[in-house]
């Protein structure tokens, strides 16, 4: 979640070198001979900033999809707060009495264009409810948090890759068979809002230890328009004006695992947008969690995909187009495995 602090010896900014092992820790180390002990460093298991996270080391799906990155209110007169999906508020009396709704409420999700907050009570009642009616979030252990620990919803925002969705799934066990799991309904959620329906599915296995990527999508540009001008408005001008997108002219991406767990490295390049990377983990239906996401890429967005352990993978996808072999650039690498690779790095740093 947004908002953590950052603790440890290491820090993102800084080079190995520059965490060498203090006097104590040399002490620590003495029974070890000094030509092997000078070349140990300590691990960094500290947290770090989400925008630190997100674009070099990876947070889980369920991180995203609990951030609802869109729902940044002013509050109070204070900066832009972040209403954070997945999480318990409470409602002052008259809301409380107006709705039969009771404390606390769990914020999931909002009406179009974010004019009232979606909220379920305990007994599973829903009710929409302005958002200045709800106050600060609840912290774990049931006490309420204050203005200063809330997340900035700039936190949340910053890091993300504008067309980028991350959903969540239903997968439900069913005892001694297996499971079932949702992908997508065409009239509801995501997809509905956005406007986008497939007009091709497609399956894939890969092989523990493998990868897949980078490769990108080319963005359609109407005629007589200049690519960064036209980009711009439709990621960063009018966001939400999803009938402006082309998605019979380009290809879109509509992602599900199956089987397995994969890392998901996204890169945006698209002319006229900042350059941001978005790396996060996506739990395969086997593995019911929080996890169990959809992810949805715009063209433009340089996309890699590594499984995660010593498992296969599937995964099913969709595309606004039939599939044409001249919408994927690929980005060429050494071998597809961790460490990421050093072209794969230097892609991501601009170099």
């Amino acid at each position: 979640m947004a908002g953590r602090v950052t603790t440890g010896c290491l820090d993102f900014a800084r080079h190995d070198k520059q965490c060498r092992m203090t006097k104590r820790e040399k002490d620590l180390w003495q029974g070890i001979d000094p030509s092997a002990s000078g070349a140990l460093t300590a691990r960094d298991y500290r947290s770090a900033s989400f925008a630190q996270e997100i674009s070099q080391r990876g947070v889980d799906a369920g991180e995203l999809v609990a951030a609802d990155y869109k729902q940044g209110k002013n509050v109070g007169g204070y900066r832009e707060l972040a209403y954070i999906t997945g999480m318990k508020y409470t409602l002052g009396p008259p809301t409380l009495d107006s709705t039969g709704l009771s404390n606390p409420v769990t914020l999931i999700g909002a009406t179009p264009g974010n004019k009232l907050a979606i909220v379920r009570d305990g007994t599973g009642k829903v009710a929409n409810v302005k958002f200045a009616n709800i106050g600060v979030p609840l912290n774990p252990d049931g006490t309420l948090s204050t203005v200063k620990d809330w997340p900035r919803a700039s936190e949340v925002k910053d890091p993300w890759i504008p067309g980028v969705e991350v959903f969540a799934r239903k997968v439900y066990p069913q005892r001694h068979r297996g499971f079932f799991g949702e992908f997508v309904r065409r009239d509801e959620g995501i997809l509905a809002r956005i406007g986008l329906w497939p007009k091709q599915w497609s399956a894939a296995r890969m092989f523990a230890h493998t990868a897949k990527g980078f490769h990108v999508h080319p963005p359609s540009v109407p005629e007589g328009s200049a690519a960064a001008d036209w980009l711009r408005r439709l990621f960063v001008d009018e966001l939400e004006q999803y009938s402006l997108r082309r998605y019979d002219d380009e290809q879109w991406d509509v992602m599900f695992f199956l089987q397995g767990r994969v890392e998901m490295i996204l890169c945006d390049i698209r002319a006229g947008l900042p350059r941001r990377v978005m790396r996060f983990f996506i739990d395969g239906d086997n593995h019911r969690s929080n996890n169990n996401a959809g992810v949805v890429i715009p063209p433009g967005v340089a996309h890699a995909i590594r499984v995660e352990g010593g498992e296969d993978v599937i995964m099913v996808y969709g595309t606004s187009t039939i599939f044409h072999p001249e919408f994927e650039g690929r980005i060429v690498s050494e071998i597809e495995n961790a460490p990421l690779p050093e072209a794969w790095q230097e892609f991501l740093n601009g170099e």
